[in-house]
């Protein structure tokens, strides 16, 4: 029996020791995650990366600007703590910019700040019969004094703010997303009763398509007359094309 109980004893004292050992790890790894986590937010912040999307297309914003903004509120985060650093401070500030369209900051481990900036850029240059003349982008928000190169399409006529927001910005995205219509339209005109009819760059006909609605099925049907019929008879065969109706075309020839 006391052989016995030895050997209990030892047994427990060995288990007591494996727990021992492993609290101590525990607590060696708890530590080490606490030390290094405090160590990583407490470095400064080594760079901040800039990057704006479509620069190449416009350039409304640029690095230095935006640079201007964060150091005149003090954001800028170079050099500060990386952990006092605020992404939400910085993006919410930068979206006050009436350039620009989204932001979004992000920290990576080796402590850098990375700003990616989206343009609001134009779809739309509007020249109405009252004298208005602005850019629309595509929330169909107004972008007043913009210098842009005129590679959008210019709408002219009968146009109201209402209808630059409503109805020109899904034209304009419309045109924007088909690469043959995109090259081939240089001017929408809005008529009185808010009609639309389309100057092309190559031929000296108009496009009408009267309401603005159903504008894929409309600019199909253009494009199978151009491949079907215009390409045989001539560009300038005819001084308007009607597609208004949806089971028609309605052609007048030039005189």
């Amino acid at each position: 029996m006391p052989e016995k109980d030895e050997k209990i004893k030892v047994s427990g004292f060995r288990i007591f020791l494996k727990v021992m050992v492993m609290f101590v790890l525990l607590g060696y790894i708890i530590f080490s995650f606490i030390k290094e986590g405090t160590w990583i937010n407490n470095s400064p912040c080594e760079e901040l990366v800039i990057c704006i999307k479509d620069s190449a297309r416009a350039n409304f914003v640029s690095k230095e600007d935006l640079l201007n903004i964060l150091d005149k509120r003090h954001l800028n985060p170079v050099g500060r703590p990386i952990a006092k650093v605020s992404l939400k401070e910085i993006e919410d500030e930068l979206r006050k910019h009436q350039f620009i369209l989204a932001v979004q900051c992000y920290k990576t481990a080796s402590n850098v700040v990375h700003v990616n900036v989206e343009q609001r850029l134009p779809i739309v240059r509007v020249i109405s019969e009252t004298g208005d003349n602005y850019f629309i982008d595509g929330n169909g928000d107004k972008m007043r004094h913009v210098d842009y190169p005129a590679d959008v399409v210019v709408a002219t006529g009968c146009i109201s703010e209402k209808y630059a927001k409503k109805c020109l910005v899904h034209i304009g995205k419309t045109l924007q997303g088909n690469g043959f219509w995109n090259n081939q339209v240089e001017q929408i005109n809005v008529l009185k009763d808010g009609t639309v009819e389309l100057i092309p760059r190559v031929g000296n006909h108009i496009l009408y398509l009267g309401k603005p609605t159903e504008l894929v099925e409309k600019l199909n049907k253009l494009k199978l007359f151009y491949d079907k019929v215009l390409r045989r008879v001539g560009w300038n065969k005819y001084s308007r094309i009607n597609v208004e109706y949806s089971n028609q075309i309605i052609c007048t020839k030039t005189e």
